[in-house]
């Protein structure tokens, strides 16, 4: 999938991604709230960048870890970035 941050060399230069990291320093419901935001402002403004798809795409890897956090995982970037759609 394109535009993930596994594809994109600016997102390759640290170990771990900010949401991993984030996941040490937030509780789960700010996690949460973090992602469903950003699932919301990738929706919402999907139609107007010219990159509906991808945006898409990326308000639905939010709304994953969304699902994952509700089920009390941690999220794990390359779950969901590996070929589960």
């Amino acid at each position: 999938m394109s535009g993930y941050a596994e594809e994109q060399k600016h997102y390759q230069h640290g170990r771990l991604e900010p949401i991993e990291i984030m996941q040490d320093y937030m509780e789960p419901k700010e996690i949460y709230g973090f992602c469903i935001g950003n699932a919301i402002k990738y929706i919402l403004r999907s139609r107007f960048k010219g990159t509906e798809l991808q945006d898409i795409e990326k308000a639905h890897q939010y709304l994953k870890w969304s699902i994952d956090i509700l089920h009390g995982e941690k999220i794990n970037i390359g779950k969901h970035l590996k070929g589960d759609k």
